[in-house]
């Protein structure tokens, strides 16, 4: 039976027969670049954790039976524990078994009938959930928090959606509560942010995001955030702190003359209007002139016969004719 030979970081190394099916395999080292050649690389996808079969050559190059050709497979780099999951067919095929993300990389394969020629080269691209967001940041208010992202890669297959959840930061030694999750729970695909509302200020919260494509969800980024003080608190001190290292005891003293100066306008003002109101009911209970009584007369040239009695501190001043 013929040889097959394994490819590992530029330089070609032997496995056992017993890992590599039952075939034989020739120890040759031989640099990469006289064993490639310009040949189109030919691209397969495939799912983490499914088995994937990569074919040498065309059926009508491969050996046929009876004849004894190695089948030369190589990959570009090393993947250490890669050979345990690696098979070579009977007619030259390699068989990754239950595909890794490590997996993913250029093979190539020639026959031992011709060492210059490579017959194929294979990009194999290992599709996979979401890897992590890249650049996750919060950026916190007081009762409410803004978490931003970046997306690095979908896996393979498009974004369906992306999770984010949150909870308060335990103590050191609590028990953590569960997480809670933020509306939307199905963020769309084209979102990059999502703001979390009903914060307590001055807290701190842990953040988690991830995105998830048909094969499921991705890796989990988790960030922590700190709230800023309440709005009334900080105009507050704000106040009360403004100026604190350049305070002038002279300001001070001014400040105090001036509150005083006002105190003391505002009581003889307040004296002064105790008096005025004093007067009033004098004379509202004491009129010194009443349009509602008249006395008759004796009619004169203008034939007037009544005249309206004035009246002064309750007593009647009686008319007189000049």
């Amino acid at each position: 039976m013929g040889d097959c030979l394994i490819w590992e970081n530029g330089w070609s190394q032997n496995y056992h027969a017993d890992t590599l099916s039952g075939r034989n395999v020739k120890v040759q080292k031989t640099p990469w670049h006289k064993a490639a050649t310009l040949v189109p690389v030919r691209s397969v996808a495939v799912d983490i954790g499914q088995n994937l079969t990569l074919a040498c050559a065309e059926e009508d190059a491969l050996p046929q039976a009876g004849e004894s050709v190695g089948v030369m497979w190589i990959r570009e780099g090393r993947e250490d524990g890669q050979i345990e999951r690696l098979k070579v067919e009977p007619n030259g095929a390699l068989q990754l078994i239950n595909v890794s993300a490590d997996d993913a990389g250029n093979y190539s394969c020639t026959l031992d009938d011709d060492h210059d020629a490579v017959k194929t080269r294979i990009s194999v691209q290992v599709r996979t959930p979401p890897p992590a967001l890249h650049n996750v940041w919060v950026k916190p208010s007081t009762i409410l928090a803004n978490i931003l992202w970046e997306v690095a890669g979908t896996g393979g297959y498009p974004i369906i959606d992306f999770t984010a959840e949150y909870r308060l930061k335990p103590n050191a030694g609590e028990e953590p509560e569960d997480w809670k999750p933020i509306v939307p729970t199905h963020i769309p695909p084209n979102s990059r942010q999502i703001d979390v509302y009903h914060l307590v200020p001055n807290t701190t919260y842990s953040f988690r995001v991830w995105a998830t494509n048909q094969l499921g969800r991705g890796e989990i980024v988790e960030v922590e955030g700190h709230t800023h003080h309440s709005i009334e608190e900080l105009e507050l001190a704000r106040h009360l702190l403004a100026g604190v290292e350049n305070f002038d005891t002279r300001v001070w003293v001014a400040a105090v003359g001036i509150v005083m100066g006002t105190l003391m306008i505002l009581g003889i003002a307040q004296l002064e209007e105790q008096e005025v109101i004093e007067l009033v009911p004098n004379i509202i209970l004491n009129p010194g002139f009443f349009d509602e009584r008249t006395e008759h007369i004796p009619q004169d040239e203008n034939f007037n016969n009544q005249t309206t009695t004035r009246l002064n501190n309750n007593s009647v001043v009686q008319p007189m004719r000049l």
